[in-house]
């Protein structure tokens, strides 16, 4: 969590990934994003971006997303963006906050949590590869040798509709 210079607040929180290795960890899900994050980059889509407001003594939480303490009087509510989307509304932002996000985005703390997160992501993929069922290890497998459909986007490929991120497919994989 993080403090702008006009006094709003700002915390990350990774629940949309645990989510998505959740889903990929069902059988026969299609595990095409999880395949897709490869870098710290990758996570932005999966990383919502929480603000806070203020609130009755009663309801403010005692730790934030990453366990800091929330100062009293105000709780996290869902902002709508991710890290892919949060440009959105930090371009609206006076220009003290932006810096301030972007240092904050860019500390060794957020860096570090960042890191983790791909390092869990990697840890899943390689023990679906290994130990998933046919289907999953069919995918991983398929993607580390690079010839998944989904990478090449061989759309005359028939595996390349199945194996394409979309709605209704289990895995975490809606559009």
């Amino acid at each position: 969590m993080a403090q702008m210079p006009s006094g709003y607040h700002v915390a990350i929180q990774a629940t949309p990934l645990f989510d998505l290795i959740d889903a990929a960890c069902t059988p026969d899900a299609v595990i095409t994003r999880l395949l897709q994050i490869e870098r710290l980059a990758d996570l932005s889509p999966h990383i919502d971006v929480l603000f806070f407001r203020e609130a009755p003594e009663a309801a403010t939480p005692t730790l934030a997303p990453g366990g800091q303490p929330v100062p009293s009087g105000i709780e996290p509510v869902a902002s709508g963006y991710t890290l892919a989307t949060i440009h959105q509304a930090v371009r609206n932002w006076p220009r003290e906050d932006q810096h301030a996000f972007a240092e904050y985005l860019g500390s060794k703390r957020v860096q570090a949590h960042l890191s983790a997160l791909l390092g869990r992501v990697e840890e899943v993929k390689h023990r679906l590869g290994r130990e998933g069922g046919f289907v999953l290890q069919l995918q991983w497998l398929m993607w580390e040798t690079g010839c998944h459909p989904v990478q090449n986007e061989d759309r005359d490929d028939p595996m390349y509709a199945l194996l394409q991120p979309g709605e209704g497919k289990p895995g975490g994989n809606h559009a």
